[in-house]
């Protein structure tokens, strides 16, 4: 039986953190190693306690979100699911060029907030439809019309499906070829947008028309 996930919950508002807590305790494939109510307390008790998982608001006391996401990535090397209530476009885009592997709002339904702690876990990006969306907005309207990398049709493909939060075996059954494949593509794709996961390739290419349909 496989190690089960190791999740860190990092939320100011007790009754909210420990509902979390206790939907993940019922999950066979989840264990929380901690807790947390600050973003500096959140990056303290992940060194300590090395979690696969922080899930981390970004609107807490003691610090920015966006820092504690970048401390996050940088210093302990831990995945990053942000989950909030802001929709604002500046937490969103901050987030992701952070770092942070998903962001879901707290709206979310149970099903989808465990299904993203295992997207990001497996190191895949979690952002749902709606949050994909704003996203690709918000990137559009800070682009610099900087000229975008030369992306094969099939990077192209990927690079949608991505956008569409399509796992790598989803990819790869959508477009009829292997995982490993798809692995090799994304990771072409990382390098040509200087992106450092799969969100933030998406942020990127919605910035550069990427995402449009050709002409």
């Amino acid at each position: 039986m496989p190690e089960p996930i190791k999740i860190l919950v990092a939320d100011d508002h007790p009754l909210f953190r420990r509902g979390l807590v206790g939907l993940l305790s019922e999950q066979a494939d989840c264990m929380v190693v901690g807790e947390a109510s600050s973003g500096p307390e959140a990056v303290e008790l992940s060194r300590a306690c090395q979690p696969d998982v922080v899930l981390l608001d970004v609107h807490m006391p003691g610090g920015g979100g966006v820092a504690v996401v970048d401390t996050l990535k940088q210093d302990v090397g831990t995945q990053v699911l942000v989950l909030t209530i802001s929709d604002r476009d500046e937490d969103l885009m901050g987030a992701i060029e952070a770092g942070a592997d998903g962001y879901l709002l707290k709206s979310a339904e149970p099903e989808e907030l465990c299904h993203a702690i295992r997207q990001v876990a497996a190191g895949h990006a979690a952002l749902s439809p709606e949050v994909t969306a704003t996203v690709m907005r918000a990137a559009v309207r800070i682009q610099d019309h900087r000229p975008g990398p030369s992306l094969s049709p099939r990077e192209r493909e990927v690079l949608v499906q991505l956008a569409r939060g399509a796992t790598t075996a989803e990819i790869a059954e959508v477009l009829v070829i292997s995982p490993s494949t798809v692995k090799t593509h994304i990771s072409h794709i990382l390098e040509k947008l200087g992106a450092a996961n799969r969100a933030e390739a998406v942020a990127q290419a919605a910035a550069l028309g990427l995402l449009d349909p050709e002409p």
